[in-house]
This record gives C-alpha cells, structure tokens and sequence, in this order.
C-alpha cells in the first residue's frame, strides 16, 4: 500500500496584545494625524469662550482668514473637518488599517510618559538649580486646563517638532549626516521651544530655571517624537499640561 502523506500541521499563534502590538513600531502620517484631531477638535472649540490661544497657533489665524472673521462660516468649517475626519476613520477602518482600540494603548502610552516626565525633570532641576519654576496660569478653571493643554499638544509639537526639528534634520542631514543632523535639530528645536514661553505680550518673565526647566521637557518632547511619532508626542504633552495645571490652578 502506497503511504499517505500528511499535510503538514500549520501552528496558530495568538494575536500580540493591543498595547504590545501597539509598541512595535512608530506612529506614522495619517494614523498620527486621526489620533490628535480629537485635540486639535477640543481646541478650536474651546477658544470660542475666550480661553487662552497658543501663542504659536498659526492655524487658527488661517481659519479665522478663510472664514472672513464670520463665527458661523468658522463653525461651518470645523464641520466640515469633523465629516472629513469622520470620513478618513471609515475608510481606515474597512481597510484594517485602523481600529477604534488604537486609541486606548495611545493614550496609556502617552498617560505613563506625562506622569514620569514631570518627576524626572523637577528632580534634575531641583539637584541642580535648587529651584522648580511655577508653571501657574492664574484663574484657570477645569475647561481652561483642557482648552489651554489641548492647544498646547497639538500646536507646540506641530511646530517645535515635526516642522522645526524635521525640517533642521532634513536641512543638516547633507552638512553632518542624518544622526549628527537629528542630534542638532533637537537640541535647537529644544531651545527654541523653551524661548518661545518668554517672548511676547503674553511671554513670562525669563528665568533660568524656567528656561532650563521647558528646554529639558523639549528634549524630553523631541525624544517621544522622534521615537514613538507626533501622535504619541502631542498626547504627552496635552496631558502632562493637564495634570501640572490641575494641580497649581
């Protein structure tokens, strides 16, 4: 009798967990862009009462231009994104490309970051400056936290990170080569982010161990970016200003 091959056994592994599948790569392009337009959505709505606008909000201004300075054409507008959004959402997810999960391990990612952000960096400024800088914003209630944190990740990082730190990176990258390149744009941009809270109408008065403290959150920022993507980044950020803010308002 003619033996009977048998087909070899195929073994089955469990999908990794969400929050380990999560981990595996960089957020990149349009999952990144899907992720922070709930902060982006939170912002322009909230400085329709008058609460505080960033002070590095070019975009606003552009929508405030395009509107004609008309509040109903401005509400019309962000309407329109919301459908888009909405619309992008629907298409990544019948293509398996995005899951309404991915926001869960995103924001336990980002949660973890802003809580130990604070603690390593008010150490370091304590050993040796000897001082930790206020971050108060005077009468700030429970909405103008969440309006004032919202507009903070997502402009700051769209500005200090993925357009002045990408853009020096690509800038350098023929002069020094792409790491030395990237070492130099987030310092810079670092510096930069930091001088920015002091220039100004609006702008604190400059102290060093201010100065010192928000160059160190930069990197602090930049290294987040660089590693995990502008999602990940502006999170951490919004949320770190959340819990600095509730607990000095």
């Amino acid at each position: 009798m003619a033996s009977m091959a048998r087909a070899p056994k195929t073994t089955q592994t469990a999908p990794p967990h969400p929050l380990v599948a999560h981990l595996q790569g960089r957020i990149e392009g349009l999952t990144s862009a899907v992720l922070v337009f709930p902060l982006f959505l939170v912002y322009q709505l909230g400085i329709l009462s008058g609460r505080g606008q960033n002070g590095v909000d070019f975009v606003t201004q552009a929508l405030i231009r395009v509107s004609h300075r008309d509040l109903s054409q401005y509400l019309v507008i962000l309407a329109g994104l919301l459908v888009a959004y909405a619309a992008v959402v629907v298409l990544l997810r019948r293509r398996g490309q995005l899951a309404p999960r991915a926001f869960v391990p995103m924001l336990v990612e980002s949660t973890f970051y802003a809580l130990i952000m604070g603690s390593i960096i008010v150490f370091v400024i304590r050993q040796f400056a000897g001082i930790v800088p206020g971050l108060v914003v005077g009468g700030a209630g429970p909405l103008d936290v969440v309006v004032i944190s919202a507009g903070a990740g997502f402009h700051e990082e769209l500005i200090f990170r993925v357009i002045l730190m990408g853009g020096l990176a690509w800038l350098l990258t023929g002069l020094t080569g792409a790491r030395r390149a990237w070492l130099l744009a987030l310092v810079l941009s670092s510096l930069a982010f930091s001088l920015a809270h002091h220039i100004g109408p609006v702008g604190e008065p400059f102290t060093f161990a201010a100065f010192v403290y928000r160059t160190l959150a930069g990197v602090f920022f930049a290294l987040v970016y660089q590693i995990r993507g502008f999602a990940v980044a502006a999170w951490t950020h919004a949320l770190y200003d959340v819990y600095v803010l509730s607990l000095t308002a």
